[in-house]
């Protein structure tokens, strides 16, 4: 229609009105964009859950992820712009049990209106180490987790939950397309499926004798209750990796590894390295500091979604403890 109205306009103005036109016809034709105002506005607190969204909401979400790829979730505090993204978001994933408390404090000082879902919720949860300090600052936190370890994520069971309640979530805030969303969630639910059979093969390759995890800090208790590891222990007791570590605590890890000879340890590739090295270097180990615990990786690593990360965490494990049995 615009074309045949610009035929009747001198030349000049044509042109000047054309580029206008243009745009116009184009924002007609993208349904549903990002800036139209038919999306509802996710905000997922951590780089998991906002793979989860991701696979489940697709191009009917404007999705809105706090963290960033290697960013650890223990010590992040948001920035106004993702004061604001949560203030405005229609919907609000968090993980829960006290990793991502900052969302909840955003929320009750900023006024927002989101629905909130912890996607941990009906997951059975473990208890973690706890280094028993001040916490200061912290103490919402630690009120919120209850002493569990909030790290849920890594045993895939508990990643089919957190899809499942994304899922519930996303159909709660946009009825109309709950359709699209429950084949997404099921679609993605048998890629996890196959996932978690995947890595328990992988791991039934390592020699019984050998299936044994150190850590940086207590983040792999539900990876290693799911696929049949022993967790010895970690360098740094607690569930939070900005936790600190006294000399006891190393002198015990180390002690703990040498007589259960452990055949390597591990760290997240968020996390300084410099401990777990010393570790490795006292206990005379092997040291893998590039898994990925709290966040995903950038875009087009190993590790840059939640299937992939789990990969490639479970690969680097294996191939790290497997040797110990030649």
């Amino acid at each position: 229609m615009e074309y045949h109205l610009t035929r009747k306009l001198p030349p000049l103005l044509r042109l000047l009105l054309l580029p206008a036109l243009i745009t116009a016809l184009l924002a007609a034709c993208s349904s549903g964009g990002p800036d139209d105002g038919s999306k509802p506005r996710v905000l997922a607190a951590t780089t998991q859950i906002g793979d989860f969204a991701r696979n489940v909401g697709g191009d009917r979400i404007a999705l809105t992820v706090l963290l960033k790829p290697n960013q650890d979730a223990h010590d992040f505090e948001p920035e106004p712009s993702q004061l604001r993204a949560i203030a405005d978001a229609d919907l609000v994933l968090r993980n829960g049990i006290g990793l991502d408390s900052f969302v909840s404090r955003a929320l009750n000082s900023g006024g927002g209106k989101a629905d909130v879902v912890v996607v941990s919720d009906n997951i059975t949860l473990r208890e973690g180490e706890e280094d028993h300090e001040e916490h200061g600052d912290d103490d919402e936190a630690h009120e919120e987790a209850g002493g569990h370890d909030p790290h849920v994520w890594f045993s895939v069971a508990n990643a089919r939950t957190m899809v499942t309640n994304v899922r519930d979530g996303l159909v709660s805030v946009d009825a109309a397309n709950a359709g699209f969303y429950r084949d997404n969630a099921q679609r993605y639910l048998s890629e996890l499926d196959a996932l978690d059979a995947q890595i328990k093969a992988r791991v039934a390759e390592i020699p019984s004798s050998c299936r044994k995890l150190v850590t940086n800090h207590d983040v792999l208790g539900y990876y290693s209750l799911a696929y049949g590891l022993e967790l010895v222990g970690s360098v740094i007791p607690s569930t939070e990796s900005n936790a600190q570590a006294s000399a006891a605590d190393v002198a015990d890890i180390v002690g703990k590894i040498r007589a259960q000879r452990v055949p390597a340890i591990f760290a997240e590739a968020s996390i300084n390295p410099a401990l777990i090295r010393q570790v490795g270097r006292e206990a005379n180990v092997k040291v893998v500091d590039d898994l990925f615990g709290d966040s995903l990786g950038p875009s087009g690593s190993d590790g840059d979604t939640y299937i992939k990360m789990m990969q490639a965490d479970t690969n680097k494990i294996v191939d790290a403890l497997k040797p110990c049995g030649a």
